[in-house]
């Protein structure tokens, strides 16, 4: 997939383009440091426990496709791979799981091996197969499921689900052990253990445990990179995730993130990008060959295993002429925000149309420095001129303001192939922009919206801002942080700013000061109530664990429904949500059946309930990821292909992150129940006041997921997603909640900035 970021230079009219790359990976990719990508054998596997090198021969560890745990042995990374089946009846039966594993350099096996009994507490036991197929227990009844395993020079580390990392001898003996919840994985590097966590690198004597130092200086880069790994932690609940190698040759650890390969020398402080990765795969486990070449296991989105080959060596190149290169076509599409989730989706996408290369285009990011209305004005100068981007995606635009400009393609006929094709879409959603005239010209793929949360009977009639004060003062302030966990402006205003939005400016224009007047009032009040029960340190105490509002909001955060799991604890049985993707509505499920790690679930939350906020008209919904297609004839089959590809049950089903929405397609959030479960029970723990729930990411029960889709079903009224409207709103109205500015003098510049804007 390719991504630019483009504007309108004023002066002298030519577009600059922000970080172009291709993420089509066909026999091999080139990438920005030079490394080119290698896909080499396919790997018959449907889980990856391990992978190394022992002498000349690459070895997989993992479950075979039909069941059972074998070793997969190789000389080369694109040659035949010889398969056995791994002998470990004696200790291990068939509910039992592999769940990590390392080798050494003779080819005897470690293995993590995890039992569930029948009141769900998990073992774990530690497992010696050598190379004649000699089994031996090396360590039994470890109180948790491990997900780690490394090598010692006398023994073996490993790192458990709860974050205890524990050293142990051959023999058995526990050495020490270390308390790192946050860790996400683990390496040896000579007489240092290191520990890599969501936010730094921590080395530990690897003799004792005592801790050397913690280094915190990374680039933004791997910085971010730190930070998704950690997020994806557990995501795959069978499969290892072996990201962090040491190589004693150069003295460096290597570290695989999602968004590249990096090179950190413990020794300087220095870390070292050396490739992006372009494609969506999951990279399970790799080899360091060399400080130019590394030798990983992947898997794509539809579970093949493969080979896969990063290196600057003119030993692979070979492999660039055995393919030739298909006629391929490109489909441009623009975006306002630059949003992770889209490109992400795109990527998914690719993966499944080799015939598309699709390039990806946005207004405003973070550091072009461009302004919403610049970016607006250079996407209308192009589509106005007959050119610009094959599919706009409308989110923070006016829709209406382009039916009648004839730079959109009418998709009225694609709407019915649409609902033909897919028929569990909703209909509601799919039909937001639908005309009175039968003319469609843009179509909602996903959709967002503002719900309350907490006791069934409490909230029901919790159904506007007067009703949850009222609430709120009826309660005593909770024990762990305010009400609802609010401690920035922008957290009420972007909650309740969508209930609103389509009465303060309706779809077609029209404008009504007096619901603008109410919504401020409202934000006022509930703004008003919960500074009043919240103090300073609560407030310094959430920025140092959490960072700034923008932070929040791009990650995939829980901190405004946790505290609910432990109401004894925290105080806190309600909660006021955006909730924008499947994500929450699985923490929320995963909140009512109220499971802790290693025990059977409780009935303390078995009363939750959430319920969709609207209007006399019905529950409200914000459109999201807004399909249109350019009224250009060139290019408009492969958009219209591309759009109308985004409806099925097979994109749908996927989850890309936390700005694209809910599915609007009921039959994806079915078919991603069924992918879950294949894989086993995915998810993670989440900590609260001391005790580990467990997170689902999945729907537990055939009754949350429907409760899930009914509450979607239940969505009627669109919100205006004009961002224009929404800035000229937010913008002025945090020196009025400040109190620097009266309701009126806001309401004034509101006003006039409003009444300028709709007669443009």
């Amino acid at each position: 997939m390719k991504h630019i970021g483009f504007y309108l230079i004023m002066l002298i009219g030519m577009m600059l383009c922000w970080g172009c790359g291709d993420h089509k990976i066909t026999e091999s990719t080139e990438t920005e440091a030079g490394l080119s990508e290698y896909r080499m054998a396919q790997l018959d596997m449907a889980q990856i426990c391990g992978f190394g090198k022992v002498q000349d021969e690459y070895v997989c560890i993992g479950e075979a496709e039909n069941g059972g745990y074998i070793r997969l042995t190789g000389e080369k990374p694109d040659g035949d791979f010889r398969q056995e089946e791994l002998k470990l009846d004696s200790v291990m039966d068939e509910t039992d799981m592999i769940t990590a594993a390392d080798m050494d350099e003779a080819g005897s096996l470690y293995l993590a091996v995890s039992k569930m009994d029948d009141k769900r507490d998990i073992t774990g036991r530690i497992v010696k197969v050598m190379p004649d197929d000699t089994v031996q227990i090396l360590a039994d009844h470890i109180e948790e499921n491990v997900k780690n395993i490394r090598l010692t020079a006398d023994g073996y580390i490993i790192g458990c689900a709860d974050g205890v990392i524990q050293c142990f001898s051959m023999e058995g003996q526990k050495k020490y052990e270390i308390e790192n919840s946050d860790y996400t994985d683990i390496c040896v590097a000579g007489d240092k253990l290191v520990v890599l966590t969501a936010r730094d690198i921590e080395t530990y004597d690897i003799s004792d445990g005592h801790m050397l130092e913690t280094i915190t200086s990374f680039d933004d880069t791997l910085t971010e990179g730190l930070e998704d790994a950690a997020s994806e932690k557990g995501k795959d609940a069978l499969s290892c995730s072996n990201i962090m190698k040491y190589d004693e040759k150069s003295d460096q650890i290597y570290i695989m993130l999602g968004t590249g390969l990096f090179a950190y020398k413990l020794s300087d402080k220095l870390g070292t990008r050396l490739t992006t990765f372009k494609s969506a795969d999951i990279r399970y486990d790799f080899v360091v060959e060399d400080s130019d070449t590394f030798v990983a296991v992947t898997g794509d989105k539809s579970g093949n295993k493969r080979i896969v080959v990063y290196s600057l060596s003119d030993a692979y190149a070979a492999y660039n002429s055995t393919k030739e290169a298909s006629d391929s076509r490109t489909v441009t599409v623009y975006s306002l925000y630059y949003t992770e989730s889209y490109e992400n989706l795109i990527t998914w996408y690719e993966s499944d149309h080799s015939d598309i290369t699709v390039q990806y285009i946005w207004g405003v990011d973070d550091q072009n420095g461009i302004s919403e209305k610049d970016a607006i004005s250079s996407l209308n100068t192009q589509l106005l001129a007959g050119e610009g981007p094959d599919v706009i995606i409308m989110d923070g635009l006016n829709v209406k303001s382009y039916e009648n400009t004839g730079v959109l393609m009418d998709l009225s006929q694609v709407l019915d192939d649409i609902q033909k094709e897919n028929p569990s879409c909703l209909k509601n959603v799919l039909y937001t922009y639908k005309n009175k005239d039968g003319s469609v010209y843009a179509i909602p793929a996903m959709e967002t919206f503002t719900a309350v949360i907490g006791p069934e009977a409490e909230i029901r009639n919790v159904t506007d801002v007067q009703s949850i004060v009222a609430y709120i003062n009826s309660q005593d302030k909770p024990a762990d942080g305010n009400d609802l966990s609010f401690y920035y402006l922008e957290s009420y205003f972007d909650t309740l700013y969508p209930v609103y939005a389509s009465e303060i400016v309706d779809m077609e224009g029209h404008y009504d000061r007096e619901i603008l007047k109410k919504f401020l009032e409202d934000l006022r009040l509930l703004y008003d109530l919960e500074m009043a029960r919240t103090t300073q340190d609560q407030i310094n105490d959430w920025t140092a664990r959490f960072g700034a509002y923008e932070e929040n909001i791009k990650d995939n955060y829980s901190g405004y429904m946790s505290p609910l799991f432990n109401r004894e604890w925290s105080g806190r049985k309600l909660a006021f949500v955006d909730m924008k993707t499947m994500s929450e509505a699985w923490l929320f499920y995963s909140i009512k059946e109220d499971s802790m790690v290693g025990m059977e679930d409780n009935t303390a939350n078995r009363d939750y309930d959430y319920e969709p906020w609207g209007t006399d008209e019905g529950m409200i919904y914000v459109p999201n990821t807004i399909l249109a297609v350019n009224s250009k004839k060139e290019n408009r089959d492969s958009a219209v292909e591309f759009v109308k590809a985004l409806f099925s049950a097979e994109v749908q089903k996927k989850y890309y992150g936390t700005e694209c929405g809910n599915p609007v397609n009921m039959d994806g959030v079915r078919a991603w129940n069924e992918d879950a479960l294949s894989m086993g029970t995915p998810g993670g723990a989440v900590e609260v006041g001391g005790n580990n729930y467990l997170n689902w990411t999945y729907w537990r029960t055939d009754e949350y997921l429907e409760d899930y889709i009914d509450k979607l079903s239940r969505l009627c009224v669109p919100s205006n997603p004009d961002v224009r409207i929404r800035s000229m709103i937010r913008e002025n109205a945090a020196d009025y909640l400040e109190g620097n500015a009266s309701l009126e003098d806001t309401l004034n510049i509101i006003d006039k900035l409003l009444n300028v804007y709709l007669k443009e």
